[in-house]
């Protein structure tokens, strides 16, 4: 087996890391959508740093490393994965939870 790691470029910094480091965006086969982390098709990678996330939404990196517009849900799912623990919310039990009208 080979011992190297395999190498990407972030799309907005234009480092290298090992690619198990980066958030990846799949343009899907036959323009079926995008898809975060899995999935075969052509791909774009990203630092798992807000301010790299920042500058692929402002300057579009991703729309033009996939060649297909990126809508903002696919940033959000991104920046969602970015936020630690912490400050990501509870899960609210059902006895927490306003009834519905």
């Amino acid at each position: 087996m080979n011992s190297k790691a395999t190498l990407r470029r972030c799309v907005s910094c234009r480092q290298l890391h090992d690619r198990c480091e980066l958030l990846r965006v799949i343009r899907l086969p036959g323009g079926q959508g995008l898809a975060l982390d899995e999935g075969m098709g052509r791909s774009a990678y990203v630092c798992p740093q807000n301010c790299c996330l920042e500058d692929a939404r402002k300057r579009r990196r991703l729309q033009r490393a996939l060649r297909v517009p990126v809508a903002d849900s696919v940033y959000d799912a991104l920046a969602e994965r970015l936020k630690p623990e912490a400050e990501k919310p509870l899960r609210q039990d059902e006895d927490c939870l306003s009834p519905v009208e």
